[in-house]
């Protein structure tokens, strides 16, 4: 089966490729650098987008869980490091919080969340954190917002290489090569990222090491855009990731149970461009599969599930000057899922989207939005939004945004057939309303955001045991989040002086309506901050994360204490040159030692070290 598949990719890309060059025509329309997800860029006003760049990136760990830890206000839920690890984003659920690979969300089809430690974000250019409720453009589950994994294809004569090479402790070595090419007619990309450790550092305070916690990672990625003319292209995305990993116990229970992950994930898109219009029909392949082993030393016992998507979807953007533009999207997608306790079943669905932009002055823009989905199993709500931005001066621009929103629910939901456990057909969407208001002031080389919002969630998804003690899903609970979001930061430049300060602060309530309690492993603050100073080669970094306290019963009886945890890095440049540079970094993560938990009994490591050394050439 895997070998069809990959059989079938190489096929389809060496047609794309004799395809691309027997064209003559020159590039005139279509720009030089072609963003992957269009929406983002363009129908986002309102709402607050952040960037993580690849300089960023490269100076963290591989696992999107480390980068957003310390680069954003999500929080991040992890079962011990290279654990599953699942993020709160204002306090909404894992399967509220929406991940985007160049425009198609990746979503688990089967728990309807992304494990944020089978993502490596050291293979794209650039992420992107989408605040707020995205439903509309971007499916199911885009309730407290959005993350966004995104590679540019650019046409442009280049040759580039880059090896990054790493040693960490608990014997962790990493490495990551990426190489692209490019002229005016064509571009290659090719990536592969591989990270191991045995992972088996100490409990602070105690005798015990975190045993059976070993893992071992490869993520994949080649992408393509090829001009067949001067006004129409085809891109072709393609990541794989293999993931084979142990679970590691608690400080109060021991494991020798693993885990596999085998996910792939294939877009294909053929873009038509004039001065008016944009026009896209894209293909997606989207297979994920897991399997389970409860005893690692007898792997012929296992359980598994998988699902297979194919998705067709067609966008047409059409521009009535230069202040005006309005997109519509059509999209079909159907599922097969299937599984050792997963009662297999096809879902097939029909959206259809509609956004519209207007700049109506240079101060003042607004947009619209709305969706409707049909499928094959539930009946989907109709989904609008609203959203504007004024500027009353350089300095200050007011923001607004509401939003419906929805999450369907899952196959484990709605199929699940384990023992003690079974799903339930009779589940409807949980919905959601937002609305979110933002402040955001410039001065010179100074940026501050603050946002304050409000979301009301109803029919929450929630497993309880019936009388029998058969645990099932049912509609059960709503929920209110609302709280404050500030972000700042600062450069200054003193001749070859280079300072940056960053920071960001959240203030998150996320209530249980019925018992007026906050939810579960939702801090009520959470903030990150980074100073930086770079001085000619020299380049140094410290960053702190902050974490309040976490409620782990329903009661609000017990809890995680909150933590505080220091980074130190610093970087030089052995090599400065325009065709070849060599740098050497090493880092220092949490410096003082501290003794933490973000899961219940499931220390983190005390001081590690990482050092470094990129290669590009």
């Amino acid at each position: 089966m895997m070998k069809e598949k990959i059989s079938y990719i190489v096929i389809v890309l060496c047609f794309c490729i004799g395809t691309a060059h027997s064209q003559i025509d020159s590039l005139q329309v279509l720009p030089e650098v072609i963003l992957s997800d269009v929406k983002l860029r363009d129908f986002s006003q309102g709402v607050t987008v952040a960037r993580v760049t690849d300089s960023v990136l490269d100076n963290s760990k591989t696992a999107l869980t480390e980068v957003l830890r310390y680069q954003s206000l999500v929080y991040l839920r992890e079962n011990g490091p290279g654990g599953v690890s699942s993020p709160s984003f204002r306090g909404t659920s894992a399967q509220q919080t929406a991940v985007v690979w160049n425009g198609i969300n990746i979503n688990s089809q089967l728990n309807g969340q992304t494990d944020f430690n089978t993502i490596s974000s050291r293979n794209y250019d650039h992420l992107d954190v989408r605040s707020g409720g995205g439903s509309i453009p971007y499916g199911s589950g885009a309730i407290g917002g959005s993350i966004h994994l995104n590679n540019d294809i650019s046409f442009a004569p280049r040759f580039e290489n880059k090896l990054a090479l790493s040693y960490g402790s608990f014997n962790t070595p990493s490495g990551n090569f990426k190489s692209r090419c490019g002229t005016q007619k064509f571009y290659g990309e090719g990536a592969v990222d591989y990270t191991r450790s045995d992972n088996d550092f100490e409990y602070l305070d105690t005798d015990q090491l975190n045993e059976n916690g070993q893992f071992e990672n490869t993520s994949l990625n080649a992408n393509f855009g090829f001009t067949l003319s001067r006004k129409q292209l085809i891109k072709v995305y393609h990541n794989t990731f293999l993931g084979d990993r142990n679970f590691s116990g608690t400080l109060t229970a021991p494991s020798n149970d693993a885990y596999q992950d085998r996910n792939t994930r294939t877009l294909v898109e053929w873009q038509a461009s004039d001065t008016r219009y944009d026009s896209k029909l894209r293909v997606a392949h989207v297979f994920e599969q897991f399997r389970y082993f409860p005893t690692e030393d007898n792997r012929d016992i296992s359980t598994i599930g998988k699902a297979i998507r194919y998705t067709a979807n067609y966008d047409f953007t059409y521009r009535f000057g230069n202040d005006k533009r309005l997109k519509t999207t059509l999209d079909y997608t159907t599922v097969d899922g299937e599984g050792s306790s997963i009662q297999q079943a096809t879902r097939n669905a029909f959206s259809a989207v509609a956004l519209w932009h207007h700049q109506v002055t240079e101060k003042w823009t607004y947009g619209l939005q709305a969706r409707q989905e049909v499928t094959n199993t539930f009946d989907s709500p109709i989904l609008f939004g609203v959203s504007s931005e004024y500027a009353f001066a350089k300095a200050y621009t007011v923001s607004i945004n509401t939003s419906r929103n929805y999450r369907i629910p899952t196959y484990n939901d709605v199929y699940w057939q384990g023992a003690g456990a079974r799903g339930n057909p009779d589940l409807v969407p949980e919905t959601s309303m937002q609305a979110e208001i933002g402040q955001r002031f410039k001065y010179k080389d100074l940026n501050i955001r603050l946002n304050t919002y409000y979301i009301q969630t109803k029919d929450l998804i929630v497993w309880r045991p019936d009388l029998a003690g058969i645990w099932s899903p049912q509609n059960l609970s709503d929920a209110r989040n609302y709280g404050a979001e500030l972000s700042a930061d600062y450069s200054y430049t003193l001749g070859k002086h280079l300072f940056t300060a960053t920071g960001k602060y959240g203030y998150t309530i996320a209530e249980d309506r019925e018992t007026d309690n906050q939810l579960l492993y939702v801090p009520k603050q959470k903030m990150t901050a980074s100073a930086g100073y770079t001085f000619d080669r020299f380049s140094a970094f410290y960053q702190i994360l902050y974490n309040d306290m976490v409620y782990t019963t329903t009661d609000n009886l017990d809890s995680v204490a909150g933590y505080g945890v220091s980074n130190l890095g610093m970087k030089y440049s052995l090599v400065q040159k325009k065709e070849q540079q060599i740098t050497l970094s090493l880092q220092a993560r949490n410096i003082f030692n501290k003794n933490y938990q973000t899961i219940a009994f499931r220390p983190n490591p005390g001081r590690n070290f990482l050092i470094q050394t990129t290669y590009i050439f």
